[in-house]
C-alpha cells in the first residue's frame, strides 16, 4: 500500500527488453531486495539493490496495462516505498495497481487536463483524489472523460510530472474508496 507522496524522482539507467523486463533505476532511497516500491504508480518488487539504486522486473501483463512499455533510459520516474505500519498517510490510499492509461491533452497555467477511458469518470469525485504516475493529486474538474488537476511548483519540481508534455501517457489509479463504493 502507498500514499502517493513521492519520495524521490529516480532515473532509469537501463531496461532490458525481453519476456521479463529488467529495469535498473538510479536512486538514493534505502531499499532492500524483496521490497515493494511504486515506480510511476506501478507496484513492483525490487529484485536487486545497491547503494546507487535498484532493479525491478516487469511481466507482459504490466507492460500491457501501464506506460512502462514507453519508458526509456534517462527518463525520470516517481518513486515511493511501500507503507509500514505506523507510517503517516499524507496522501490517499493507493495500491499501485494501475486502472487506466490517460493522455495529457492540455496545460492551462498550472492546470493539467487528461483524457481518460470512457466510463472511468464514475470513479472520480470533484475535489477528490486521483493517482497520476504515482502522485496523489486533487481533482480540479471532471467533464465527460476529461479530468484536470492543478500542480503546484513544488510538485512540478520534485516529481516526474514536471517533465510531462502534451500527448504524454500517464498511469492512473482511481480512488480506492470510489471504486469500492461503485462496485457495491
Amino acid at each position: 500500500m502507498f500514499t502517493g507522496i513521492i519520495e524521490e524522482k529516480g532515473r532509469i539507467k537501463s531496461i532490458s527488453r525481453s519476456r521479463i523486463q529488467k529495469i535498473s533505476i538510479e536512486s538514493e532511497l534505502q531499499v532492500n531486495k524483496g521490497d515493494s516500491i511504486a515506480v510511476q504508480g506501478i507496484c513492483l518488487t525490487i529484485t536487486d539493490a545497491t547503494k546507487n539504486g535498484f532493479t525491478v522486473d516487469a511481466m507482459s501483463q504490466t507492460l500491457g496495462a501501464t506506460t512502462l512499455k514507453t519508458w526509456r533510459g534517462g527518463d525520470y520516474v516517481n518513486l515511493e516505498r511501500a507503507l509500514r505500519i505506523g507510517d503517516r498517510l499524507g496522501g490517499h490510499i493507493m495500491l499501485g495497481h494501475v486502472d487506466d492509461v490517460g493522455k495529457l491533452i492540455k496545460i492551462k497555467s498550472n492546470e493539467y487536463f487528461f483524457q481518460i477511458e470512457q466510463g472511468y469518470s464514475a470513479y472520480i469525485v470533484p475535489k477528490g483524489s486521483i493517482g497520476i504516475d504515482g502522485a496523489s493529486l486533487t481533482v480540479s474538474s471532471i467533464r465527460n472523460n476529461i479530468v484536470s488537476v492543478s500542480l503546484i511548483p513544488y510538485t512540478l519540481k520534485h516529481t516526474a510530472l514536471g517533465s510531462l508534455r502534451i500527448g504524454a501517457e500517464v498511469n492512473i489509479e482511481y480512488d480506492y474508496l470510489a471504486k469500492f463504493l461503485k462496485r457495491k
